[in-house]
């Protein structure tokens, strides 16, 4: 079997796609030739096979990647990381258009208002961690006269990554880029649904000019290869982005050798509207923040705190919003917003919500939208769900659905909006809507939660931290941030006398 496939895009391109496992700056053959299909979730069809990793391949990724840090990458300067990494940026622009197509046909992201924003958000981070790869300071502390401590950074030398399927490409970015600014070498495994995007970047990482080693990228399944990356006793650190069950998992077998760990894992944010916030401007990011990616946001709004003088004006609002804004289709067609669920499994998980808010606690139920391709069912389709008037204890109201369904539920001043707010397990991000800017602070001081947005949701920059508290996760990726839980400090003492 070759190690490439030509692709057919619904657009009518055909395009030559890597299949095989990229390690030391080639694509090969996993050593069991087993292969993972990847499926269109559109239409529920086979776009291709690739090349699934086992313990075998992983340990040769991963002395790959040693053998490029000790005889190559860690004895190159920050200066030429940085010309790098920016010209592994222009590529990707020139290569985003089929990047974007490719992550829309493998996740079933919209191309125009999802994966084309992912790739902006790829080159301006890739060009963000270029700039930053050169100025990784230390600190000096001053003793006496005669003595001085001197701290450095040093990256960590192999690191392991896994990355899901909602963000293919841009998962991956946010770990690749930052990791190499700091200086380490990396083992990273695709999600098994959607490994297409990831396989393709490797050959961008070639064309920069990265020495063989730097980057490797795997296929295979989780429960074999990333709990081979999770516990190999050669990876210095793992960082991982997926559900907090397997969050778990990825923790424990990290102990193997007391590697640094990283997580972001799920979470169940809350958007917060108060009586005196414009309802229109939080009814349009309310929305944003569920309905965006097809709900499959560790981010998503998916609970809605709504107080209790105005809840059913809001509702009037956000119904009409859906209506006009959150369009379910076709991925390449320009007015779909709403995407196909990533598979089968994940349709039918979330209709079990549904069918459970339904017809054992009895929710009301608000359907939105008459999409045609949700009628045919072609693909793993879900039209908008609102439940109203949810409990604080429904199993809605508690636990990650990702998905589009939301909960929404009245609440009564300040402290009652706050309370029902922090009612989770998670804290990943939550939202505030009022026009009352001290009531805004203080509600968001009070928030568990590692980022809060205040009249929007779901806003990100690349310059800012993110990441959870609670179950959401340990440790923080993007800005100076994204630098940090890459390095580690040496403390170097320095005795300028003779005694």
């Amino acid at each position: 079997m070759s190690l490439f496939t030509d692709i057919k895009l619904p657009t009518g391109e055909t395009y030559k796609q890597p299949i095989g496992l990229f390690i030391n700056n080639e694509f090969v053959k996993s050593h069991s030739d087993e292969l993972i299909e990847t499926i269109n979730p559109t239409n529920g069809e086979l776009i291709t096979s690739v090349y699934a990793a086992n313990e075998q391949d992983i340990d040769i990724a991963v002395k790959a990647a040693r053998e490029a840090y000790e005889t190559k990458w860690s004895k190159t300067s920050g200066v030429e990381r940085g010309e790098l990494l920016y010209r592994l940026a222009e590529l990707i622009e020139q290569e985003r258009d089929i990047l974007a197509k490719i992550d829309s046909l493998d996740a079933g992201k919209p191309y125009e208002s999802n994966s084309q924003s992912d790739l902006s958000q790829i080159i301006e981070l890739t060009k963000y961690f270029a700039g930053y790869s050169d100025k990784i300071k230390g600190s000096y502390l001053p003793i006496s006269d005669e003595k001085f401590v001197y701290e450095i950074k040093e990256p960590y030398g192999v690191v392991g990554q896994i990355v899901p399927w909602n963000y293919p490409l841009a998962m991956a970015s946010w770990k690749i880029q930052s990791a190499l600014a700091a200086g380490n070498t990396i083992v990273i495994k695709s999600a098994e649904n959607t490994p297409l995007s990831l396989l393709y970047f490797g050959q961008l990482i070639v064309k920069a000019g990265f020495p063989p080693g730097v980057v490797n990228i795997i296929s295979g399944l989780g429960s074999i290869a990333g709990s081979a990356i999770a516990s190999h006793e050669d990876v210095d650190k793992i960082a991982f982005t997926g559900s907090t069950q397997v969050g778990k998992h990825i923790q424990q077998a990290a102990t193997s050798n007391l590697k640094a760990v990283t997580l972001e894992c799920g979470g169940k944010s809350p958007s917060v509207v108060f009586k005196d916030s414009n309802l229109s401007n939080a009814a349009k990011w309310s929305a944003l923040g569920i309905f965006y990616n097809t709900g499959q946001n560790c981010t998503a709004n998916s609970r809605i705190l709504v107080e209790e003088e105005v809840y059913d004006e809001f509702l009037t609002l956000f119904q009409e919003e859906i209506k006009k804004n959150w369009i379910v289709g076709d991925p390449f067609d320009d007015k779909t917003t709403v995407g196909p669920l990533i598979s089968k499994v994940q349709l039918d998980r979330v209709q079990s919500y549904i069918k459970h808010g339904e017809e054992v606690e009895k929710l009301s139920k608000l359907e939105v939208g008459d999409s045609a391709i949700y009628k045919e069912q072609k693909g793993w389709f879900q039209n908008p769900i609102i439940f109203k008037d949810v409990p604080t204890d429904s199993k809605l109201f508690q636990e990650e659905i990702f998905g589009p369904v939301v909960t929404i539920t009245k609440f009564s001043g300040f402290e009652d909006g706050l309370t029902k707010a922090n009612n989770t397990k998670y804290g990943l991000g939550s939202a505030v809507f009022t026009n009352n800017i001290q009531k805004a602070h203080k509600f968001g001081r009070g928030l568990k939660a590692g980022t809060v947005w205040i009249n929007s949701s779901n806003d990100e920059d690349i310059r800012a931290s993110f990441g959870g508290y609670k179950l959401s996760g340990i440790g923080r990726e993007l800005g100076e941030s994204g630098i940090e839980v890459y390095t580690q400090t040496k403390a170097i003492h320095v005795n300028l006398s003779e005694e």
